[in-house]
Protein backbone atom coordinates (compact mmCIF):
# COMPACT_ATOMS: atom_id res chain seq x y z
CA UNK A 1 0.00 0.00 0.00
CA UNK A 2 1.44 3.88 -1.08
CA UNK A 3 2.15 6.06 2.01
CA UNK A 4 -0.47 8.17 0.38
CA UNK A 5 -3.11 6.17 0.08
CA UNK A 6 -3.34 6.03 4.17
CA UNK A 7 -2.23 10.00 4.80
CA UNK A 8 -2.75 12.93 2.92
CA UNK A 9 -0.13 13.83 0.37
CA UNK A 10 -0.01 17.75 2.30
CA UNK A 11 -0.09 16.17 5.46
CA UNK A 12 3.80 16.89 6.28
CA UNK A 13 3.46 20.67 4.58
CA UNK A 14 2.94 22.94 7.90
CA UNK A 15 6.29 21.02 9.23
CA UNK A 16 8.37 22.06 6.10
CA UNK A 17 7.00 25.32 5.98
CA UNK A 18 8.14 28.84 7.48
CA UNK A 19 6.27 28.31 11.12
CA UNK A 20 7.18 25.16 11.41
CA UNK A 21 7.90 25.30 14.95
CA UNK A 22 4.67 26.83 15.87
CA UNK A 23 2.96 23.74 14.15
CA UNK A 24 5.17 20.96 16.15
CA UNK A 25 3.83 22.97 18.89
CA UNK A 26 0.38 23.34 18.10
CA UNK A 27 0.72 19.47 17.28
CA UNK A 28 1.90 18.87 20.95
CA UNK A 29 -1.13 21.02 22.69
CA UNK A 30 -3.53 18.66 20.35
CA UNK A 31 -1.77 15.23 21.79
CA UNK A 32 -2.10 16.88 24.92
CA UNK A 33 -6.40 17.38 24.72
CA UNK A 34 -6.34 14.33 23.31
CA UNK A 35 -4.95 12.40 26.71
CA UNK A 36 -6.97 15.03 28.97
CA UNK A 37 -10.45 14.49 27.36
CA UNK A 38 -12.51 11.61 25.33
CA UNK A 39 -14.56 15.06 23.36
CA UNK A 40 -11.89 17.64 22.44
CA UNK A 41 -14.73 20.40 21.34
CA UNK A 42 -12.64 22.86 18.82
CA UNK A 43 -13.12 25.99 21.05
CA UNK A 44 -11.46 24.07 24.10
CA UNK A 45 -8.81 23.50 21.71
CA UNK A 46 -8.46 27.04 19.95
CA UNK A 47 -8.11 28.11 24.13
CA UNK A 48 -5.61 25.85 24.66
CA UNK A 49 -3.05 26.66 21.80
CA UNK A 50 -4.45 30.69 22.68
CA UNK A 51 -3.05 30.04 26.58
CA UNK A 52 0.25 27.88 25.49
CA UNK A 53 2.01 29.15 22.71
CA UNK A 54 0.58 32.99 23.24
CA UNK A 55 4.74 34.16 23.14
CA UNK A 56 5.26 32.31 19.63
CA UNK A 57 1.99 33.24 18.05
CA UNK A 58 2.62 37.02 18.86
CA UNK A 59 6.39 36.50 17.49
CA UNK A 60 5.52 34.38 14.24
CA UNK A 61 5.80 35.40 10.78
CA UNK A 62 2.14 34.97 9.32
CA UNK A 63 2.98 37.13 6.05
CA UNK A 64 3.09 34.09 3.80
CA UNK A 65 0.31 32.76 5.57
CA UNK A 66 -3.59 32.90 4.06
CA UNK A 67 -5.24 34.71 6.75
CA UNK A 68 -8.94 35.69 6.63
CA UNK A 69 -9.78 39.39 7.86
CA UNK A 70 -11.36 37.72 10.99
CA UNK A 71 -8.26 35.70 11.65
CA UNK A 72 -5.66 39.39 11.78
CA UNK A 73 -6.39 39.25 15.16
CA UNK A 74 -4.29 36.98 17.93
CA UNK A 75 -7.41 34.80 18.86
CA UNK A 76 -7.58 34.73 15.02
CA UNK A 77 -4.34 33.58 14.71
CA UNK A 78 -5.28 30.72 16.88
CA UNK A 79 -8.29 30.01 14.63
CA UNK A 80 -6.37 29.86 11.68
CA UNK A 81 -3.47 27.31 13.81
CA UNK A 82 -6.91 25.07 14.14
CA UNK A 83 -8.10 25.50 10.55
CA UNK A 84 -4.64 24.89 8.88
CA UNK A 85 -4.48 21.42 10.99
CA UNK A 86 -7.49 20.41 9.78
CA UNK A 87 -6.67 21.92 5.97
CA UNK A 88 -3.73 19.63 5.76
CA UNK A 89 -5.75 16.28 7.40
CA UNK A 90 -4.09 15.97 11.09
CA UNK A 91 -7.47 17.02 12.24
CA UNK A 92 -11.47 16.42 11.38
CA UNK A 93 -14.29 18.88 13.03
CA UNK A 94 -18.07 17.19 12.40
CA UNK A 95 -20.65 18.68 14.35
CA UNK A 96 -23.05 16.92 16.68
CA UNK A 97 -26.49 16.83 18.09
CA UNK A 98 -25.34 19.87 20.66
CA UNK A 99 -24.47 22.13 17.58
CA UNK A 100 -21.35 21.89 18.83
CA UNK A 101 -17.90 21.54 16.81
CA UNK A 102 -15.71 18.64 18.37
CA UNK A 103 -11.73 17.98 16.89
CA UNK A 104 -11.08 14.21 15.63
CA UNK A 105 -7.72 12.56 15.12
CA UNK A 106 -7.74 10.04 12.96
CA UNK A 107 -5.00 6.65 13.88
CA UNK A 108 -2.11 8.01 11.45
CA UNK A 109 -2.47 11.67 13.01
CA UNK A 110 -2.38 10.10 17.12
CA UNK A 111 0.56 7.99 15.72
CA UNK A 112 2.62 10.55 13.99
CA UNK A 113 2.18 12.98 16.60
CA UNK A 114 3.26 10.81 19.48
CA UNK A 115 6.65 9.69 17.65
CA UNK A 116 6.89 13.28 17.42
CA UNK A 117 6.57 14.26 20.65
CA UNK A 118 8.90 10.93 22.38
CA UNK A 119 11.70 12.37 19.75
CA UNK A 120 11.93 15.72 21.02
CA UNK A 121 10.65 14.61 24.74
CA UNK A 122 13.19 12.10 26.22
CA UNK A 123 12.64 10.74 29.78
CA UNK A 124 15.47 9.84 32.12
CA UNK A 125 13.75 7.26 33.23
CA UNK A 126 12.24 5.74 30.67
CA UNK A 127 12.98 2.00 29.27
CA UNK A 128 11.98 -1.67 27.96
CA UNK A 129 11.23 -4.51 29.76
CA UNK A 130 10.79 -6.99 26.94
CA UNK A 131 13.48 -10.08 29.28
CA UNK A 132 11.28 -9.67 31.96
CA UNK A 133 7.63 -9.26 30.82
CA UNK A 134 8.34 -12.23 28.25
CA UNK A 135 9.76 -14.27 31.49
CA UNK A 136 6.93 -13.11 33.33
CA UNK A 137 4.23 -14.03 30.88
CA UNK A 138 5.31 -17.49 30.42
CA UNK A 139 6.11 -18.34 34.12
CA UNK A 140 2.25 -17.37 34.45
CA UNK A 141 1.27 -19.71 32.11
CA UNK A 142 3.04 -22.51 32.61
CA UNK A 143 1.79 -22.59 36.41
CA UNK A 144 -1.76 -21.73 35.16
CA UNK A 145 -1.31 -24.71 32.24
CA UNK A 146 -4.61 -22.53 30.52
CA UNK A 147 -4.64 -22.75 26.63
CA UNK A 148 -5.47 -19.18 25.96
CA UNK A 149 -2.47 -17.95 28.22
CA UNK A 150 0.07 -20.52 27.64
CA UNK A 151 -0.76 -19.76 23.72
CA UNK A 152 -0.78 -15.51 23.97
CA UNK A 153 2.16 -15.59 26.39
CA UNK A 154 3.96 -17.50 23.60
CA UNK A 155 3.29 -14.88 20.51
CA UNK A 156 3.34 -11.89 23.16
CA UNK A 157 7.38 -13.64 23.92
CA UNK A 158 7.89 -13.80 20.21
CA UNK A 159 6.86 -10.67 19.45
CA UNK A 160 8.84 -9.00 22.38
CA UNK A 161 11.79 -10.89 21.23
CA UNK A 162 11.94 -9.02 17.98
CA UNK A 163 11.11 -5.79 19.67
CA UNK A 164 14.41 -6.50 21.88
CA UNK A 165 16.46 -7.87 18.75
CA UNK A 166 15.49 -4.52 17.09
CA UNK A 167 15.87 -2.21 20.28
CA UNK A 168 19.28 -3.64 20.58
CA UNK A 169 20.01 -3.19 16.84
CA UNK A 170 19.11 0.40 16.78
CA UNK A 171 20.73 1.30 20.13
CA UNK A 172 24.18 0.19 17.90
CA UNK A 173 22.94 2.22 14.97
CA UNK A 174 22.09 5.26 17.29
CA UNK A 175 26.06 4.98 18.96
CA UNK A 176 27.28 5.41 15.64
CA UNK A 177 25.03 8.12 14.85
CA UNK A 178 26.43 9.99 17.95
CA UNK A 179 29.78 9.19 17.17
CA UNK A 180 29.37 11.10 13.93
CA UNK A 181 28.13 13.85 15.37
CA UNK A 182 30.66 14.25 17.76
CA UNK A 183 33.22 14.51 14.96
CA UNK A 184 31.92 17.50 13.66
CA UNK A 185 32.05 19.34 16.99
CA UNK A 186 34.86 21.90 17.76
CA UNK A 187 33.04 23.15 21.19
CA UNK A 188 33.72 20.90 24.66
CA UNK A 189 30.60 22.62 25.88
CA UNK A 190 28.57 20.86 22.67
CA UNK A 191 30.54 17.43 23.20
CA UNK A 192 29.46 17.56 26.86
CA UNK A 193 25.85 18.32 26.58
CA UNK A 194 25.84 15.40 23.73
CA UNK A 195 27.03 12.64 26.04
CA UNK A 196 25.81 13.62 29.16
CA UNK A 197 22.44 15.34 28.37
CA UNK A 198 21.49 12.87 25.01
CA UNK A 199 23.49 9.80 24.97
CA UNK A 200 23.47 8.92 28.07
CA UNK A 201 19.60 9.40 28.98
CA UNK A 202 18.53 7.93 25.52
CA UNK A 203 21.05 5.19 25.14
CA UNK A 204 22.67 4.72 28.50
CA UNK A 205 19.22 5.50 30.66
CA UNK A 206 16.95 3.38 28.15
CA UNK A 207 18.56 0.59 27.18
CA UNK A 208 22.22 -0.24 28.36
CA UNK A 209 21.69 0.23 31.92
CA UNK A 210 18.36 -1.92 31.77
CA UNK A 211 20.25 -4.85 30.05
CA UNK A 212 22.56 -4.90 32.39
CA UNK A 213 20.52 -4.49 35.72
CA UNK A 214 16.92 -4.54 35.40
CA UNK A 215 16.44 -6.24 32.56
CA UNK A 216 19.44 -8.79 32.19
CA UNK A 217 19.73 -11.02 29.78
CA UNK A 218 21.68 -13.40 31.62
CA UNK A 219 19.32 -13.50 34.59
CA UNK A 220 15.91 -14.59 32.89
CA UNK A 221 17.61 -16.56 29.82
CA UNK A 222 17.96 -19.89 31.64
CA UNK A 223 14.62 -20.19 33.48
CA UNK A 224 12.64 -18.16 30.25
CA UNK A 225 14.45 -21.51 27.99
CA UNK A 226 13.33 -24.01 30.68
CA UNK A 227 10.08 -23.69 30.37
CA UNK A 228 9.92 -23.42 26.74
CA UNK A 229 12.00 -26.75 26.52
CA UNK A 230 9.38 -28.56 29.04
CA UNK A 231 6.38 -26.83 26.67
CA UNK A 232 8.45 -27.93 23.17
CA UNK A 233 8.71 -31.99 25.03
CA UNK A 234 4.95 -31.75 26.62
CA UNK A 235 2.92 -33.11 23.26
CA UNK A 236 -0.21 -33.06 24.87
CA UNK A 237 0.41 -29.55 25.52
CA UNK A 238 1.68 -28.64 22.17
CA UNK A 239 -1.65 -30.59 21.01
CA UNK A 240 -4.31 -28.30 22.85
CA UNK A 241 -2.06 -25.37 21.58
CA UNK A 242 -2.56 -26.05 18.32
CA UNK A 243 -6.65 -26.97 18.35
CA UNK A 244 -7.02 -24.01 20.36
CA UNK A 245 -5.26 -22.06 17.35
CA UNK A 246 -7.76 -23.63 14.68
CA UNK A 247 -10.56 -23.07 16.70
CA UNK A 248 -9.77 -19.56 16.64
CA UNK A 249 -9.13 -19.87 13.04
CA UNK A 250 -5.65 -18.16 13.44
CA UNK A 251 -4.46 -21.43 11.02
CA UNK A 252 -6.38 -23.24 9.17
CA UNK A 253 -5.18 -26.98 10.27
CA UNK A 254 -3.73 -28.81 13.13
CA UNK A 255 -0.26 -29.50 11.71
CA UNK A 256 0.35 -26.19 10.43
CA UNK A 257 -0.77 -24.77 13.91
CA UNK A 258 1.86 -27.43 15.12
CA UNK A 259 4.37 -26.26 12.94
CA UNK A 260 3.58 -22.52 13.88
CA UNK A 261 3.91 -23.18 17.84
CA UNK A 262 7.10 -24.82 17.34
CA UNK A 263 8.79 -22.13 15.25
CA UNK A 264 7.76 -19.34 18.01
CA UNK A 265 9.52 -21.84 20.67
CA UNK A 266 12.56 -22.51 18.60
CA UNK A 267 12.85 -18.58 17.39
CA UNK A 268 12.83 -17.39 21.20
CA UNK A 269 15.29 -20.21 22.24
CA UNK A 270 17.60 -19.41 19.23
CA UNK A 271 17.64 -15.05 20.07
CA UNK A 272 18.02 -15.74 23.53
CA UNK A 273 21.14 -18.46 23.28
CA UNK A 274 22.68 -15.94 20.77
CA UNK A 275 21.67 -12.57 22.58
CA UNK A 276 24.85 -11.60 24.03
CA UNK A 277 27.15 -13.21 21.54
CA UNK A 278 25.62 -11.77 18.57
CA UNK A 279 24.70 -8.40 19.71
CA UNK A 280 24.87 -7.15 23.30
CA UNK A 281 28.80 -7.81 23.33
CA UNK A 282 29.13 -5.79 19.65
CA UNK A 283 26.90 -2.94 21.51
CA UNK A 284 29.25 -2.96 24.31
CA UNK A 285 32.33 -2.86 22.41
CA UNK A 286 30.73 0.20 20.64
CA UNK A 287 29.75 2.04 23.38
CA UNK A 288 33.63 1.17 24.98
CA UNK A 289 34.77 2.80 21.32
CA UNK A 290 32.28 5.83 21.49
CA UNK A 291 33.10 6.78 25.33
CA UNK A 292 36.82 6.82 24.35
CA UNK A 293 36.68 8.87 21.26
CA UNK A 294 34.27 11.35 23.30
CA UNK A 295 36.94 11.14 26.44
CA UNK A 296 39.64 12.29 24.09
CA UNK A 297 37.90 14.38 22.45
CA UNK A 298 36.99 16.00 25.36
CA UNK A 299 40.49 16.24 26.37
CA UNK A 300 41.49 17.52 22.72
CA UNK A 301 39.10 20.55 22.86
CA UNK A 302 40.57 21.46 26.89
CA UNK A 303 44.01 21.34 25.80
CA UNK A 304 44.75 22.47 22.49
CA UNK A 305 44.24 25.84 20.92
CA UNK A 306 42.26 26.44 18.17
CA UNK A 307 43.00 29.91 17.22
CA UNK A 308 46.12 30.46 14.64
CA UNK A 309 48.70 31.21 17.21
CA UNK A 310 47.72 28.13 18.49
CA UNK A 311 48.38 26.20 15.05
CA UNK A 312 51.34 27.81 14.30
CA UNK A 313 53.14 26.83 17.98
CA UNK A 314 52.04 22.95 17.05
CA UNK A 315 53.53 23.27 13.64
CA UNK A 316 57.16 24.99 14.70
CA UNK A 317 56.98 21.80 17.89
CA UNK A 318 56.39 19.32 15.13
CA UNK A 319 59.63 21.04 13.40
CA UNK A 320 61.94 21.59 15.95
CA UNK A 321 61.49 18.22 17.36
CA UNK A 322 63.18 16.88 14.07
CA UNK A 323 66.19 18.59 12.86
CA UNK A 324 65.77 17.05 9.36
CA UNK A 325 62.54 19.34 9.05
CA UNK A 326 64.12 22.20 9.09
CA UNK A 327 66.13 21.08 5.83
CA UNK A 328 63.14 19.45 4.66
CA UNK A 329 61.31 23.13 4.83
CA UNK A 330 64.19 25.16 3.90
CA UNK A 331 63.19 25.44 0.38
CA UNK A 332 59.41 26.53 1.05
CA UNK A 333 59.84 28.58 4.27
CA UNK A 334 62.15 31.03 5.85
CA UNK A 335 62.52 29.37 8.69
CA UNK A 336 65.89 29.03 11.02
CA UNK A 337 66.85 27.18 14.27
CA UNK A 338 67.39 29.54 17.10
CA UNK A 339 69.74 28.43 19.56
CA UNK A 340 69.83 30.09 23.34
CA UNK A 341 71.62 29.56 26.10
CA UNK A 342 69.61 29.40 29.40
CA UNK A 343 70.14 28.93 33.21
CA UNK A 344 69.58 25.03 32.85
CA UNK A 345 72.43 24.16 30.57
CA UNK A 346 75.54 25.77 32.57
CA UNK A 347 75.25 22.25 34.48
CA UNK A 348 76.90 19.05 34.54
CA UNK A 349 75.39 16.00 34.22
CA UNK A 350 75.97 14.28 38.10
CA UNK A 351 78.00 10.74 36.91
CA UNK A 352 76.54 7.49 38.20
CA UNK A 353 78.85 5.89 40.93
CA UNK A 354 78.64 1.74 40.95
CA UNK A 355 78.24 0.85 44.77
CA UNK A 356 80.46 -1.87 46.00
CA UNK A 357 80.10 -4.48 48.52
CA UNK A 358 82.32 -4.66 51.49
CA UNK A 359 82.37 -6.58 54.41
CA UNK A 360 79.52 -6.00 57.04
CA UNK A 361 81.19 -3.94 60.54
CA UNK A 362 81.38 -6.45 63.54
CA UNK A 363 80.18 -4.91 66.82
CA UNK A 364 81.87 -5.66 69.65
CA UNK A 365 80.13 -7.01 72.63
CA UNK A 366 81.94 -4.49 74.85
CA UNK A 367 80.45 -1.91 72.16
CA UNK A 368 76.96 -2.86 73.62
CA UNK A 369 76.85 -0.72 76.81
CA UNK A 370 77.41 2.29 74.90
CA UNK A 371 74.22 1.50 72.39
CA UNK A 372 71.93 0.96 75.91
CA UNK A 373 73.59 4.34 77.03
CA UNK A 374 73.38 6.21 73.83
CA UNK A 375 69.81 4.95 73.65
CA UNK A 376 68.23 6.27 77.17
CA UNK A 377 70.71 9.58 76.52
CA UNK A 378 68.58 10.21 73.08
CA UNK A 379 64.55 9.25 74.94
CA UNK A 380 65.59 11.50 77.48
CA UNK A 381 66.72 14.45 75.26
CA UNK A 382 64.00 13.84 73.41
CA UNK A 383 61.63 13.55 76.35
CA UNK A 384 62.96 16.95 77.67
CA UNK A 385 62.69 18.44 74.38
CA UNK A 386 59.68 16.98 72.79
CA UNK A 387 57.35 15.21 75.47
CA UNK A 388 53.44 16.19 76.37
CA UNK A 389 54.36 18.45 79.08
CA UNK A 390 56.56 20.43 75.97
CA UNK A 391 53.99 20.48 73.57
CA UNK A 392 50.84 21.10 76.00
CA UNK A 393 52.87 24.27 76.67
CA UNK A 394 54.03 25.01 72.97
CA UNK A 395 49.91 24.93 72.04
CA UNK A 396 49.38 27.08 75.25
CA UNK A 397 51.74 29.49 74.07
CA UNK A 398 49.63 29.99 70.49
CA UNK A 399 46.02 29.70 72.26
CA UNK A 400 47.08 32.63 74.12
CA UNK A 401 43.76 34.55 75.22
CA UNK A 402 41.91 32.88 72.07
CA UNK A 403 39.98 30.11 72.56
CA UNK A 404 40.64 28.81 69.34
CA UNK A 405 43.40 29.55 65.97
CA UNK A 406 44.40 28.01 62.99
CA UNK A 407 47.78 26.91 61.87
CA UNK A 408 47.66 29.63 58.95
CA UNK A 409 48.09 32.41 61.62
CA UNK A 410 51.07 31.28 63.14
CA UNK A 411 54.71 31.60 62.24
CA UNK A 412 57.07 28.92 62.05
CA UNK A 413 60.75 29.93 62.08
CA UNK A 414 62.82 27.38 62.45
CA UNK A 415 63.02 23.49 63.06
CA UNK A 416 62.20 23.03 66.33
CA UNK A 417 58.69 24.58 66.15
CA UNK A 418 57.97 22.86 63.04
CA UNK A 419 58.38 19.41 64.66
CA UNK A 420 56.71 20.26 67.75
CA UNK A 421 53.59 21.55 65.28
CA UNK A 422 53.66 18.49 63.96
CA UNK A 423 53.62 16.34 67.32
CA UNK A 424 50.69 18.95 68.91
CA UNK A 425 48.66 17.50 65.86
CA UNK A 426 49.79 13.89 66.84
CA UNK A 427 48.80 14.43 70.34
CA UNK A 428 45.64 15.73 69.68
CA UNK A 429 44.50 12.48 69.82
CA UNK A 430 44.85 11.56 73.19
CA UNK A 431 42.00 11.53 75.19
CA UNK A 432 43.68 13.27 77.76
CA UNK A 433 44.70 16.54 75.72
CA UNK A 434 43.22 19.96 76.59
CA UNK A 435 42.75 20.75 73.08
CA UNK A 436 41.31 19.14 69.91
CA UNK A 437 42.74 19.43 66.53
CA UNK A 438 40.20 19.61 63.13
CA UNK A 439 42.50 18.93 59.96
CA UNK A 440 41.49 20.30 56.73
CA UNK A 441 42.25 18.99 53.13
CA UNK A 442 44.89 21.58 52.46
CA UNK A 443 48.09 22.56 53.46
CA UNK A 444 49.38 26.17 54.15
CA UNK A 445 52.91 27.81 53.69
CA UNK A 446 54.49 29.06 57.30
CA UNK A 447 57.80 30.12 55.93
CA UNK A 448 59.62 27.79 54.49
CA UNK A 449 57.45 25.17 55.71
CA UNK A 450 54.51 23.20 54.31
CA UNK A 451 51.83 22.01 57.72
CA UNK A 452 48.57 20.98 56.49
CA UNK A 453 45.68 23.44 57.66
CA UNK A 454 44.62 22.62 61.21
CA UNK A 455 42.53 24.49 63.24
CA UNK A 456 43.24 24.13 66.97
CA UNK A 457 40.31 24.36 70.03
CA UNK A 458 40.16 24.10 73.56
CA UNK A 459 38.19 21.66 75.28
CA UNK A 460 35.21 22.59 77.85
CA UNK A 461 36.89 21.56 81.21
CA UNK A 462 33.78 19.56 83.55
Amino acid sequence: MNLYDVVPENLFSILASKNKGLYAKALFVLLEAFKRQLKIQKTTLTAMISSKLEDEILTADFSEEALLDTEQSFSGKAHFLVRKLKATGWILVETEADFEEYITLPSYSIKIIQLLYELTHMEAGENFAYVYSTYSSLRTADESRNVFEMVTALYDGAHRTEKLVESIKAVYHNITYYHQQQIDMMNVNNVLDSHYTQYREEVVAKILRPLKIKDSVPKYRVPLAQILKKWLADEEALSRMGEYLTETQKVSSAEEAHMELITKIHYILEVYDGLERDYIRAVDAKNTQYTRATTQKIDYLINSDQTVKGNLITILKAISADAKNADLLSDSFELYQCLYLAEESLFERKKSTVRTKIEPVVLAEEDLDFQIRAKAEALQLLNSRYGKKQVNAFVENLFGEREEFCTDEIEIPDDETYILTLLSAVQATDRNSPYSVRQKHATVACGPYQIPLMTYRKKKRV
